[in-house]
């Protein structure tokens, strides 16, 4: 699998467990979306997909303790601003919330 094919799978998978949030009507944050994220893992049959949840659970759990750098150096903005904001990293209380 190649670069463009890994963050293509990881856009989709954090997708996916945002929706299965949103479904439950839970609140979305990054404790929750971890949770989600594991379930997945523990469900997914295919190995390809599977392969991809350890990069994306260790980069979430890196952005709740502070360290805030992508594991790799080739992750891009988009995707970086894009977990940020589903994990709540970095915003203020109430401010940029969707309810």
């Amino acid at each position: 699998m190649n670069k463009r094919d890994i963050e293509q799978l990881t856009d989709e998978l954090i997708g996916e467990a945002v929706l299965l949030l949103l479904r439950r009507k839970v609140p979305v944050n990054s404790m929750a979306l971890l949770s989600q994220l594991r379930a997945m893992q523990e469900a997914e049959i295919d190995a390809r997909r599977r392969s991809v949840f350890p990069t994306i659970i260790a980069y979430i759990e890196a952005l709740m303790v502070g360290e805030g750098k992508p594991r790799r150096e080739t992750e891009s903005t988009e995707q970086t601003d894009l977990v940020k904001m589903l994990s709540g990293v970095g915003q203020q209380p109430g401010k940029g919330k969707i309810h």
